[in-house]
């Protein structure tokens, strides 16, 4: 791997809910909705996931405060919509960061990190963040 690579995205995971009734509600098309039982590349899906993911960047540098801070600036705008969609279909929010480093020692590694505001969001609603990291 030439460079480092990241992502970061919003999830709403549960058992029993139609991702398209909660794109509905909430009034934002997600970036993907995964269904529990159907394949996908690698696995079977254990819960129902719709998502609001940024682009997959691929850099030398990666930086995690701004992405989330993207994702949670789309979001904060809809904060009650969202707090009843999670109450009502029993939901669990989560903000994914997802980074493949580069093993090349020339190369910075990625600046993980939020900002208040969207710490501040994150703990309103009740999301958990989940920081996934790999090497390449």
């Amino acid at each position: 791997m030439a460079t480092n690579e990241g992502r970061v995205y919003f999830a709403l995971d549960g058992d029993d809910f139609e991702p398209d009734v909660v794109t509905e509600l909430l009034g934002i098309l997600p970036t993907s909705v995964k269904i529990k039982g159907s394949k996908v590349p690698n696995k079977l899906p254990a819960k129902n996931s719709w998502e609001l993911s940024t682009e997959n960047i691929v850099n030398e540098y990666i930086d995690v405060f701004s992405m989330a801070e993207s994702i949670t600036d789309t979001l904060m705008p809809i904060k009650d919509k969202l707090k009843r969609v999670i109450e009502t279909y029993n939901l669990v929010p989560r903000l994914e960061v997802v980074l493949w480093f580069s093993v090349n020692e020339k190369h910075s590694t990625p600046a993980i990190g939020f900002e208040p505001s969207t710490i501040s969001f994150l703990g309103e609603i009740g999301a958990l963040i989940d920081i996934d990291t790999y090497k390449q």
